[in-house]
């Protein structure tokens, strides 16, 4: 069975009848789905946005204090600045459309709980919506809410004392993935993206981290970046996502198969890769 981790769900860009199309068309069972954090965004298909992306990894894995400047520089004041355009984050999570989902495609979608614990109400919100079926574990975003790691103490506590996951996109906040791990230590956690923006030094600590896994989504990442998480990390801490529908160019025409080619293209065996398609993910939600 293969799952994708890692999907955001936003009817603008992607309606879910598209997206089941995909699904299909990939192999792919199930998608565990997350809120929308930002407003419609396509990205252009240009060789400038190209460039830009390279000399981006090329800074986060060379050269990280210069590649932190610029991942810092793509969050302020509520927006998310990407290739000259802003888009408008949001700061209350809408977990209801991905009820909405789970309620329409049962069999296809499950779905993470986001918290921004900026908002009071924001953990009751979430701990009555990991009542409902279908709800597996809680999302958490300290990059685009803009907050330290330590303000997740209260969701982390509640995550680590019922058993189920938690999936982070870090800030840059210096060595901010080791607090969770040391702090509580049963608490089944997942980086985003590779572990974006420490990469190689988080991959290095979660190492000897046996609840701490990584997945593979974003056009963040690329089959060289995957290739070295998997090397370094092993093929039981690596989950496979994709982070759509982000990084698509047009409405409605999310390619599944590019984030997928980049297990598919790994020199390992296949029953490994089954590991990173599903089995390990389903380890962390059974």
């Amino acid at each position: 069975m293969i799952v994708d981790c890692h999907f955001h769900v936003d009817e603008t860009m992607l309606t879910l009848e598209k997206m089941i199309e995909g699904m299909d068309e990939n192999g792919v069972t199930k998608t565990a789905l997350i809120a929308p954090m930002n407003e419609t965004m396509f990205e252009l298909d240009n060789t400038f946005q190209h460039h830009l992306q390279r000399f981006f990894r090329f800074l986060i894995l060379h050269a990280p204090p210069m590649g932190l400047v610029i991942y810092d520089g793509l969050v302020k004041d509520g927006y998310f600045k990407l290739y000259g355009n802003s888009y408008r984050i949001f700061s209350k999570p809408r977990n209801d459309i991905v009820a909405a989902a789970i309620d329409r495609f049962p069999d296809r979608f499950l779905g993470w709980a986001a918290v921004n614990p900026l908002i009071p109400q924001s953990m009751e919100e979430v701990d009555s919506y990991l009542t409902k079926p279908g709800f597996i574990g809680v999302k958490a975003h300290p990059f685009m809410h803009e907050y330290s790691i330590k303000a997740l103490d209260p969701v982390a506590a509640m995550c680590e004392s019922k058993g189920i996951p938690m999936i982070i996109h870090l800030s840059s906040e210096s060595e901010s993935y080791k607090y969770l791990p040391e702090n509580y230590p049963k608490l089944k956690l997942i980086y985003a993206h590779a572990g974006l923006p420490f990469w190689k030094k988080l991959w290095n600590y979660v190492n000897d981290q046996p609840n701490v896994f990584v997945d593979t989504s974003s056009d963040y990442l690329n089959a060289s970046i995957v290739k070295n998480a998997v090397e370094t990390l092993g093929y039981r801490k690596v989950l496979f996502g994709c982070d759509g529908p982000y990084g698509m160019k047009q409405f409605n025409e999310y390619d599944y198969s590019s984030k997928k080619d980049w297990i598919d293209s790994l020199r390992i065996p296949d029953t490994e890769k089954e590991y990173i398609l599903g089995k390990n993910f389903l380890g962390l939600i059974e």
